[in-house]
């Protein structure tokens, strides 16, 4: 028997925000140790994807704990709006970035640096993506379930 919705909720909320922590951890020592931007060698620009995919696994640790919780609590407006927010501007800067690294790097060999850019850019929209996705299914479990029910009902 496994354990009660709530509790799992709770676990895979904790996961995934130690997840999203060690990956912004590591992303972290790299920029103390390299800056910003500028990516210094292939080990740099591994290390940092590896980390992006640990924020990307904690992101969706996270609304899947929050999907799992809005089944036996609820969901309201107002998480609605800043989940809806997140996605929004993840998915906006991430763009912002493909969009000049494409432009800059035009007929030429891209950098490091650029496919750095590039990279973070498009884990922007891949977390924009997760959020939004989340945030369409809690809307749905909310308040759909019981014309989902009635329509079954009827076509049986």
């Amino acid at each position: 028997m496994g354990m009660p919705v709530e509790q799992e909720a709770r676990v895979w909320q904790t996961i995934g925000i130690v997840a999203w922590a060690a990956g912004a951890g590591m992303l972290l020592v790299l920029t103390k140790q390299n800056g910003v931007i500028r990516v210094s060698d292939t080990i740099t620009l591994s290390t940092g994807i590896a980390a992006s995919f640990m924020m990307l696994a904690g992101i969706a640790g996270t609304v899947f704990g929050r999907v799992m919780h809005s089944l036996t609590e609820g969901y309201d407006a107002q998480e609605a709006r800043l989940w809806h927010l997140f996605a929004s501007v993840c998915c906006a800067c991430g763009t912002f970035a493909v969009l000049y690294t494409a432009l800059s790097q035009w007929n030429k060999v891209p950098s490091l640096t650029s496919l750095t850019v590039g990279l973070a850019g498009a884990f922007l929209i891949m977390a924009g993506v997760i959020c939004l996705l989340g945030n369409r299914v809690m809307h749905h479990t909310r308040s759909d379930a019981k014309p989902a029910e009635s329509a079954r009902a009827a076509g049986a």
